[in-house]
C-alpha cells in the first residue's frame, strides 16, 4: 500500500508539472483518479487502525465509502471519455466534459454516504474492520 501511495504521488507530480499532460482530458481525469485513489488508500489505513474508537471508526468508514464511490465514478467517467474518443469518433464532443464529470464524481457520493450514514452510524462500526455493513453497504456500494 505504501508503494502504491508513493507511485500515485509520482504520477500526480509528473502530470501536474507537465502542461501538455495536464491540459488533455485524459490527463485531467487521471489526476482526479489519482487523488481519489490516494484518499482511498489513506482512509483504508486509518480505518484499519481506528476500530477500537467507535466515533473514529464510523467516520473513517463513511469516508472510506465516499472515496470508494468517487474512485468508481471517476473510472466510469474515464470509460465514457474513452468510448467517446475511440468508438464514437464523429460528433461526440461534450463541452466541458471533464469539469462536469469531476463535479458529478466528487459531489454525488456525498449524498449517498449521508443517506446511508444518517439513520444509524452503528452500521459503520465493527470489531474487525470499519466499513459499511447491512443496508448501507448494499445501498452505497452494491446499488
Amino acid at each position: 500500500l505504501i508503494v502504491s501511495i508513493f507511485c500515485l504521488l509520482l504520477t500526480i507530480i509528473s502530470y501536474l508539472s507537465s502542461i501538455k499532460l495536464r491540459k488533455s482530458e485524459h490527463g485531467q481525469l487521471l489526476i482526479n483518479l489519482c487523488f481519489a485513489l490516494m484518499g482511498l488508500y489513506i482512509t483504508f489505513i486509518v480505518a484499519i487502525h481506528s476500530r477500537t474508537v467507535t466515533g473514529l471508526c464510523a467516520l473513517s468508514a463513511a469516508v472510506l465509502q465516499y472515496f470508494f464511490l468517487v474512485t468508481f465514478l471517476v473510472m466510469a467517467a474515464e470509460a465514457i471519455n474513452l468510448y467517446m474518443k475511440l468508438v464514437i469518433v464523429l460528433g461526440a464532443n461534450i463541452p466541458h466534459f471533464v469539469l462536469k464529470a469531476a463535479i458529478v464524481s466528487w459531489l454525488t457520493p456525498i449524498f449517498i454516504v449521508l443517506f446511508c450514514f444518517a439513520p444509524n452510524y452503528k452500521n459503520y462500526v465493527s470489531d474487525h474492520f470499519c466499513r459499511a455493513f447491512n443496508i448501507p453497504y448494499y445501498i452505497g456500494m452494491v446499488v
